[in-house]
């Protein structure tokens, strides 16, 4: 990854980027840090929505950030200033559940920042 693209990866990590996503996956399984940083990013996403629907309560939530914050990511292989930016965007995060400890003030904080992430759909459903 040259410098160009790494710069264009830190203008999307950030906070301001994180939506709502209607259909996350579970949190364990869910995502594989291994197959690059952008997974890293999507997992904050899941972890709030999945908060926000009320399918998680708000200490698993912040475990579930802890968790990969300390144990996951130092793991990856990521560039230092990619690695760098995720860690921070983890730590605001759990900053923001500290702050907003509601569902539905997360959710509304998620939809601040944009429409919900479109829903995949499976192949099926277009025939």
């Amino acid at each position: 990854m040259n410098m160009n693209q790494i710069d264009n990866v830190l203008k999307v990590f950030t906070i301001k980027n994180l939506r709502y996503n209607p259909m996350p996956p579970p949190l364990k399984g869910g995502r594989e840090f291994s197959k690059g940083p952008m997974e890293a990013f999507l997992k904050i996403e899941d972890v709030l929505s999945l908060f926000a629907d009320r399918r998680i309560p708000l200490d698993t939530a912040k475990k579930a950030l802890l968790y990969a914050r300390h144990a996951i990511l130092p793991k990856q292989r990521y560039k230092k200033e990619i690695l760098d930016r995720l860690i921070k965007i983890y730590d605001e995060v759990i900053d923001v559940l500290d702050r907003l400890r509601s569902p539905d003030r997360v959710k509304e904080w998620l939809l601040e920042h944009g429409s919900p992430r479109k829903k995949i759909r499976k192949l099926g459903e277009f025939f």
